[in-house]
């Protein structure tokens, strides 16, 4: 089954020109500054969503082709901004389950 994610409810984020600033809850600041970290991010604060969408959404604004593997990269770096407390895992909202 597909992962879901979102951001974490305490959790404070600014985009600026420097990248995206983020305050956890436990008062780090996490900084942001390259093309996809940031598209990753703003594609979470829209709305909970799953790898499978975010890398579609990544693959399209980036122009990188179907052949191309980046489900791995976006894995690892939703996976380390969940051990920080960043992103949650979340449930599959109801409305997506078929």
């Amino acid at each position: 089954m597909n992962q879901w994610f979102q951001i974490a409810d305490e959790v404070f984020f600014d985009e600026n020109v420097e990248g995206v600033f983020i305050l956890s809850d436990s008062g780090e600041v996490y900084v942001l500054e390259d093309d996809v970290s940031k598209a990753v991010w703003n594609i979470l604060a829209d709305s909970p969503q799953s790898l499978e969408v975010i890398c579609h959404q990544i693959k399209g604004k980036f122009n990188i082709g179907d052949d191309d593997s980046v489900e791995d990269d976006i894995r690892d770096f939703v996976t380390a901004l969940s051990k920080i407390g960043v992103l949650n895992e979340c449930p599959v909202p109801a409305d997506r389950i078929s």
